[in-house]
């Protein structure tokens, strides 16, 4: 019977790894190869495309390869909007520089740098952590730049207005220089907000155009204020983020990182995975488009990856969200992927981590801004349980070790579980004590596949469960009971970016990717197979004692790909539990072996027969 349960409990971790790895682990993306030079035929038919977007013949060939993107989604507008004249705006002058510059702005969380050619934004660099002392990097250990260096492909900037609507005004807007006034460095203190202001106006067009970025302090939240007036009349505003986030993603943390639009309508989130969106043939043979609406009223959209987000601030009675993405097939068999959310009128934004502390604290402005860190099932479990490690981490460890807060939180979580796992030991060493006269049940009642004798068997089983207070599924509810445990260090461990680049000891130097040597993940399944030997179990032999030692082998291969945060938690767990079943040993299964020899001893004495 125990080994019944032992083998149903694996089945479960198992399906529940299983689960999380079809349902949660997004398939990785192709990786970019540069394409081949294109043609002498091919530039010249293209230099009109690059002109309009203000870029000459002597520019970089990685940004003249490819048709200008708002040709590449031309073929999905089939009519043009007519605007109806009004009374023209009374514009005194153009306003408008010659040359571009760029303005950067510092504090104390990031490194900001826009450019006043479309009044976009170059260049996002976080710098320290909101809480701690440590910074942030991509996965080479260089400063981490938010703005992809894929942007560069189409020039088109984070904050630009959308080339992709019908009013080509946005387009060619995107290649002016905008007027800018103020300073060219600017730091900020904790005297207050300050702001960067960039204007453009054609006297002859009756055009204005002003783009506000308001910063605050010791925030990643940036206030936007968009005024596009044409003709007298204010013409709603459409920005473009993308085409990706963050850069140098290592490989081994690839398939954790699905890019994707995430939309909070009040209830919940709305995700959309640009990698499973299904693309559309162009006249450009090597491109395909995928575009269109996310439908609902929202107060927010996240263009996000799994650890940091840019997040909009929207009005949820007239937000207009929409996706555009280009699929550019480099080779057979590659592509490479550029990814834009389009978001009307934003009136805010985030751009930072995806931390529960730091997000608590924009929830004012963000309604519910934590929801944008998905932890799926038992999520509940998973918040408490980071809440524990960060306390420990803070308050016991000082920021000093993020392996070790979580090998303090193991013990703690043992030490609370051990009333459970102490009731489900005394229920197996009872089934124990049932196993002969189980045993003597199924002898009488040979023929299973009889229903009226399985029926008997059963009933006089259930009897003498009843007479004995025997609750046969004792051994395995507190098992079940655990998984939602193993569930939440599942979820924790895959979104949380406080395990990000944190290291336990030698060869472990991020909690958040796979042990490199798949030590943790064959120690844990040692410490498996000794906590099986060490588990008294009756009848199990043959077939059943192969599998118990199989089952680890099993799980073993499983997890070897998974966050060594989540090994480094089961091994330390597995080492706890031994010195918890050497206990267990000790208070029960020694003293029932003592009862058992005591009443043999008094038996023999009476004469009385030993059974």
């Amino acid at each position: 019977m125990d080994t019944k349960r032992l083998i149903i409990a694996i089945v479960l971790s198992i399906i529940v790894i299983t689960l999380y790895q079809y349902l949660f682990v997004p398939k990785p993306p192709q990786q970019a190869v540069r394409p081949p030079q294109q043609t002498d035929q091919q530039a010249v038919g293209e230099t009109d495309s690059y002109q309009a977007q203000g870029k000459t013949s002597d520019q970089p060939a990685e940004e003249s390869e490819s048709n200008r993107i708002q040709d590449i989604f031309s073929q999905k507008k089939t009519e043009k909007k007519v605007v109806q004249k009004q009374e023209p705006l009374n514009i005194e002058e153009d306003l408008h520089d010659a040359q571009e510059k760029e303005v950067v702005v510092e504090s104390e969380l990031f490194t900001a740098v826009f450019t006043n050619q479309g009044a976009g934004l170059k260049s996002f660099r976080l710098k320290k952590r909101y809480f701690g002392n440590k910074t942030y990097l991509d996965d080479e250990k260089n400063p981490l730049d938010l703005i992809s260096k894929k942007v560069k492909k189409y020039g088109l900037y984070p904050f630009y207005f959308s080339p992709f609507e019908e009013n080509e005004i946005f387009s060619e807007l995107n290649t002016k220089k905008f007027l800018y006034e103020g300073q060219s460095v600017i730091r900020l203190s904790k005297h207050g907000n300050q702001e960067i202001v960039f204007r453009y106006a054609d006297k002859d067009r009756n055009l204005y155009v002003s783009k506000k970025f308001i910063f605050s302090p010791y925030s990643y939240v940036i206030q936007l204020k968009l005024e596009v007036i044409k003709d007298g009349r204010p013409i709603p505003a459409p920005v473009v983020f993308g085409p990706d986030i963050g850069n140098n993603i290592s490989k081994d943390r690839v398939m954790q990182q699905n890019l994707k639009i995430g939309a909070y309508d009040g209830r919940g989130i709305q995700s959309l995975d640009f990698v499973k969106r299904k693309t559309t043939p162009t006249r450009n043979q090597n491109v395909q488009i995928a575009f269109g609406p996310l439908n609902g009223s929202f107060f927010w959209a996240a263009y996000e990856r799994t650890y940091f987000a840019a997040i909009f601030k929207t009005d949820p009675r007239q937000s207009d969200i929409k996706f555009y993405m280009v699929k550019e097939q480099i080779e057979k068999g590659k592509a490479e992927l550029y990814s834009y959310m389009i978001i009307l009128n934003p009136s805010a934004f985030y751009l930072g981590p995806k931390d529960e502390e730091v997000l608590a604290t924009i929830s004012g402005i963000f309604l519910n801004a934590n929801e944008v860190v998905e932890y799926g099932w038992f999520g509940s479990v998973a918040k408490i349980m980071l809440k524990g490690i960060n306390f420990i981490y803070r308050n016991l460890l000082d920021y000093g070790n993020y392996g070790w807060a979580i090998v303090l939180f193991t013990l703690f979580l043992k030490i609370l579980l051990f009333p459970l796992t102490y009731t489900s030991s005394v229920s197996m060493a009872k089934m124990q004590t049932l196993q002969p006269k189980v045993k003597a049940l199924k002898k009488k009642y040979k023929n299973q596949k009889d229903p009226e004798q399985r029926k008997a068997m059963n009933a006089e089983m259930m009897a003498l469960y009843k007479q004995e207070k025997v609750n046969p599924a004792g051994g395995c509810l507190p098992m079940l009971l655990q998984l939602p445990i193993l569930w939440g260090f599942f979820r924790l461990l895959a979104v949380s970016i406080n395990v990000r680049h944190e290291p336990w000891m030698l060869w472990i130097t991020d909690l958040s990717l796979k042990d490199p040597y798949y030590i943790l993940p064959i120690l844990m399944g040692i410490t498996q197979i000794i906590i099986q030997k060490m588990s008294p179990s009756s009848g199990t032999e043959g077939a059943q004692k192969k599998m118990m030692y199989i089952m680890p082998v099993v799980i073993v291969f499983f997890v070897m790909n998974l966050p060594s945060g989540l090994t480094l938690y089961w091994f330390i767990s597995n080492l706890l539990q031994m010195g918890q079943q050497h206990f267990i040993n000790k208070r029960i299964y020694s003293k029932k072996k003592e009862e058992e020899r005591q009443r043999k001893s008094e038996k023999r004495k009476k004469g009385g027969k030993v059974k």
